[in-house]
């Protein structure tokens, strides 16, 4: 029964999306995908620059204890320093992103629950920018950690055989379910206390999947991806989880 609840959560925590397009021609909106986009961009720009001053140095650390002067070896480890260095800047941008618009997308997500509700619980940009962006990264600190964790267990496993396949998409699936966590915080700090929050995400586990994994998928599209990754999963999590509440908490 668990399974079952959880899998017909993510299929809305994916739906969600479908609706939240809905709401992109509605008047108000237009600028937080434009502000998530400009954000976006300043932090893409300054993860390449970083990866184009730590992969030469990384590069040049791992060929200096490579005890074998040879030039194919020297350009492999040069490409890996490259492809490293842009998958952890990946992995921090993705979090960046989420902490970095934190205040806009609250601003956002209090927006759609007031549209789907009736009920004004607006507030202050200005105001709760600072309270918005510490509780943002106290979550997101916490995810990065548990994430990393779990990632580090699956890349030991990796190297077994078979479950090497399996290791794939359970990753991704980890990376879905804290990205999730994220987005779905934006409409949970209104609701819930930060004890209270880890709770009800727990409980949510399959919505949560559904959401990041779609937000995964949109904030890799290079440029676009920016633009309309955060706004769409703000706002797709926040109808989702505005009608589960009232429907399974209230």
């Amino acid at each position: 029964m668990y399974i079952d609840t959880m899998i017909a959560k993510f299929f809305s925590g994916v739906i969600a999306y479908i609706r939240a397009l809905s709401f992109i021609s509605k008047p108000g909106y237009g600028k937080y995908f434009i502000y998530s986009g400009l954000i976006g961009l300043c932090l893409f720009g300054l993860a390449i620059y970083l990866v184009s001053l730590i992969a030469p140095l990384l590069s040049g650390f791992t060929a200096s204890i490579i005890p074998w002067n040879i030039g194919w070896l020297t350009s492999v480890t040069g490409w890996i320093s490259y492809i490293f260095s842009g998958a952890a800047f990946l992995f921090i941008f993705k979090y960046l992103m989420l902490i970095m618009t934190s205040p806009l997308m609250s601003a956002l997500s209090e927006k759609v629950e007031k549209d789907i509700t009736g009920q004004d619980q607006s507030r202050s940009i200005i105001v709760n920018i600072i309270p918005d962006l510490v509780r943002s990264l106290r979550v997101n600190l916490r995810n990065i950690v548990r994430e990393l964790f779990f990632l580090a267990v699956l890349f030991v496993l990796s190297f077994v055989p078979v479950i090497g396949i399996v290791t794939t998409i359970l990753g991704l699936l980890i990376q879905g379910y804290y990205a999730g966590w994220g987005n779905a915080d934006f409409w949970a700090e209104r609701h819930f206390n930060y004890g209270d929050t880890v709770r009800y995400m727990k409980q949510e586990k399959g919505m949560l999947l559904g959401n990041g994994i779609i937000y995964i998928f949109l904030i890799s599209i290079p440029v676009l991806g920016v633009f309309v990754g955060p706004p769409l999963a703000t706002i797709a999590i926040t109808s989702e989880a505005v009608r589960a509440y009232d429907t399974e908490y209230v």
